[in-house]
């Protein structure tokens, strides 16, 4: 997820010169059996290795406020868009040139068999009627570019129950078949 919100930072034009304060700024935990070069926080039972979406979002925003940024990151769960629309939710954010991710289970979007749940944050780099373009802005998947059906994508966003992170102007974040959304701290 911190990969993700650099990429997106940086292409809706804020220089990011130090990725690598993204995770502990964000508050990303680690499993005391992985490489930690960042010095991030171990997980523990209370609190599970990587970040809850809700919290990422809450951080994110807090971030983009304390530098005076005009971004923000708006996630919508699939089971939140209104008769299933994530496909045009989806559409009209990049047409408001947001930039726009899909938190998935890996694994199943791989059609892999499970370690252990893997949830990621993929960025959306094309849509076409019959595939969209993922990249994997964390280095993890070797190439990073994905052609990912539709149906495999969504299938693999309900596995973990997560949805759309989208992250651009705070007025291009309401968005149709969504619940309203406000800026509120």
């Amino acid at each position: 997820m911190p990969a993700f919100v650099h990429a997106a930072l940086v292409r809706l034009g804020v220089p990011c010169p130090v990725p690598e304060v993204l995770p502990s700024i964000l508050g990303v935990r680690v499993r005391p059996d992985q490489e930690n070069p960042l010095g991030l926080a171990l997980a523990t039972e209370a609190h599970p290795p990587g970040i809850r979406g809700a919290d990422a979002e809450r951080e994110v925003n807090r971030m983009c406020r304390e530098l005076g940024l005009p971004f923000r990151l708006r996630r919508i769960p699939f089971q939140t868009i209104y008769a299933e629309a994530w496909e045009d939710v989806l559409t009209t954010a990049l047409s408001r040139k947001a930039v726009v991710g899909v938190g998935v289970d890996y694994h199943v979007l791989m059609s892999t068999e499970p370690i252990r749940p893997a949830q990621h944050v993929l960025r959306v780099v094309q849509w076409r009627e019959d595939a969209v373009g993922l990249f994997d802005d964390s280095g993890e998947t070797v190439p990073p570019h994905l052609e990912i059906g539709r149906e495999q994508v969504c299938r693999a966003v309900m596995a973990i129950s997560d949805g759309l992170w989208i992250i651009g102007q705070g007025p291009d974040l309401s968005l149709p078949f969504t619940l309203p959304w406000s800026d509120a701290a």
